[in-house]
């Protein structure tokens, strides 16, 4: 496919490559793809672009859709601890909803010029939850909290929902992901057979727990909630609505735990102060290469390739979109060439990162090819680097020891890195 301004041309392949096949179809420039709503890629984090209601109707299509699912509620603590463990952000980057935790983040993408609808907590999100389940009879799984806490936040949805469907609640001893019984707590979810499982670890352990245990639990949807389940049961008050609205939320919590919560959000706003102007800056400097786009798709053995010219922003999103499909439907790997690439948005890497998350979910790939040093650097800025090898940074060799570490021993969690014997959970 080649567009540009709206209008179709021809592509002629070179004779260079006599395997490589062009497949031309029409799509006018700027048409979203109606089948999927793409993410915001803020600061690295592929934000879901959505309100609380349409979150919860997405989780309700993940459910009836087959498989396992993963969901994150993401707030600022996510994306820095994400930057500080390359693992834990490829991890984030592949669920397949993230929701916007934290209205700093929701400031932020307005600021890069693609604003988010909304704040989406996941405090808000398990009552809505709670009542999906009463309405339409999910079940749903409540993991973590301190003891009893479980119990008592099943009670309160009860109450708040007559005919919520809590098929169980479980909490392990505090222990950390190397030494918890994870056999005990799958036996448990396994027998309850829940449609949604609740993860209250707090990040990134139920993150990493999630991912680790997704097939084996069977759960179509799981979903970290922090510390929802305190705040449900009263033992932390939420801050006023009147603070909610005004995304100050995070400074009433504050008050209540200055101890637990000042070097958190100390540290946080220090980190974003230093890559927040980067990605503004990157976000400004590149506006006037801006122009018109042009996406061109060729086959060969196993792979198929996508040349996008000029612009990756919603408009090219949709070529994205069917490339991904065609991939899957044919098992084929995804090469993206972006040698030409002058400009990209939010909006356009949110696609981009969406396409990554689909294919890895299908046990295929998505590479980058030929990408500028100009946009190498852009790409840096927006914090994108770890969720592709292609275009790391030589300064990211000198962080690699610390990252291998924790790579091996999630690997050996998990038993996907070949030749690391993985215990038995039982």
């Amino acid at each position: 496919m080649n567009v540009v301004g709206g209008t179709t041309r021809s592509v002629t392949e070179g004779s260079s490559q006599p395997l490589v096949t062009v497949e031309p179809y029409r799509e006018e420039a700027g048409t979203m793809s109606s089948e999927l709503q793409h993410s915001v890629a803020v600061m690295g984090l592929p934000l879901a672009n959505v309100t609380a209601d349409e979150a919860v109707e997405r989780i309700e299509q993940l459910i009836l859709s087959g498989g396992t699912h993963q969901v994150a509620t993401a707030n600022l603590d996510f994306w820095l601890n994400s930057l500080n463990d390359a693992h834990l952000h490829r991890i984030i980057a592949g669920c397949s909803l993230v929701l916007p935790d934290g209205m700093p983040l929701v400031w932020i993408s307005r600021l890069l010029g693609n604003p988010l609808k909304e704040r989406v907590s996941g405090a808000d999100m398990v009552p809505r939850l709670a009542q999906l389940s009463a309405q339409k009879g999910y079940r749903i799984y409540l993991l973590g909290g301190r003891p009893g806490v479980g119990e008592r936040a099943a009670k309160v949805l009860q109450d708040l929902h007559p005919g919520v469907n809590i098929v169980g609640h479980h909490s392990p001893p505090l222990a950390d992901l190397e030494r918890m019984d994870h056999g005990d707590a799958l036996d448990r979810i396994r027998a309850a057979k829940p449609d949604i499982l609740l993860v209250a670890f707090g990040n990134p352990k139920q993150e990493k727990w999630i991912r680790m245990h997704a097939r084996r639990s069977g759960v179509p949807v799981s979903m970290g909630i922090g510390g929802t389940l305190d705040m449900l049961v009263g033992d932390v008050r939420r801050a006023p609505m009147w603070m909610q609205r005004r995304g100050l939320e995070w400074l009433g919590r504050c008050a209540q735990e200055p101890g637990r919560l000042l070097p958190r959000y100390a540290r946080n706003f220090s980190a974003l102060l230093i890559k927040l102007p980067l990605a503004l800056c990157a976000t400004v400097l590149q506006r006037p290469h801006r122009g018109p786009s042009a996406v061109n798709r060729s086959t060969d053995s196993g792979m198929i390739h996508l040349h996008i010219q000029g612009n990756l922003e919603a408009a090219t999103a949709s070529a994205l979109d069917r490339t991904v499909t065609a991939c899957i439907a044919g098992g084929q790997l995804m090469v993206v060439h972006l040698r030409e690439l002058k400009y990209a948005n939010a909006e356009g890497q949110g696609a981009l990162l969406d396409a990554r998350q689909r294919l890895l979910a299908t046990g295929l790939s998505l590479t980058l090819s030929g990408v500028p040093a100009r946009m190498r650097l852009l790409l840096s800025a927006w914090c994108l680097e770890q969720l592709f090898d292609e275009f790391k940074l030589e300064r990211y060799r000198f962080g690699m020891d610390r990252q291998t570490r924790q790579a091996a021993n999630f690997a050996a969690l998990v038993g996907k890195e070949r030749g690391v014997p993985v215990k038995s959970e039982s």
